[in-house]
């Protein structure tokens, strides 16, 4: 597969799964980019950093990536002419840190959406 990876802090602000106006344009683009691959798997994972969230709309970091992961997914359904059946949307949790969760630094690069475009001849 061929991985986007998209910062949180562009996409969300803390603890939120609703998509900043900023981000818009930036999916946009990806939304261009995926529609090249239609006919292709394309799983969408939304990742968090290791701190715990509890909040009522979230109680738990599982729930917040997940959240995210379906916005990005909504969004990108409003946008494209992707077809859902190709797309598949995920959270990921804390689970995948593709950074070290004991720093500020680290978390960021933590908090992230993950667009990973499978080659049709995969077995995803």
């Amino acid at each position: 597969y061929v991985q986007i990876t998209l910062n949180g802090a562009l996409l969300f602000d803390s603890g939120s799964a609703d998509l900043k106006e900023d981000a818009m344009p930036v999916l946009d683009q990806v939304g261009i980019i995926l529609e090249r691959y239609s006919e292709s798997i394309i799983e969408i994972e939304g990742h968090t950093d290791s701190v715990p969230i509890n909040s009522k709309e979230f109680p738990s970091n599982n729930d917040l990536s997940d959240a995210r992961a379906l916005s990005v997914f909504y969004y990108l359904m409003a946008v494209t002419n992707l077809d859902p059946a190709y797309v598949k949307h995920s959270g990921r949790g804390e689970y995948v840190p593709i950074a070290d969760n004991s720093t500020e630094g680290g978390r960021a690069l933590n908090r992230r959406v993950e667009i990973k475009i499978y080659n049709s001849l995969s077995d995803y």
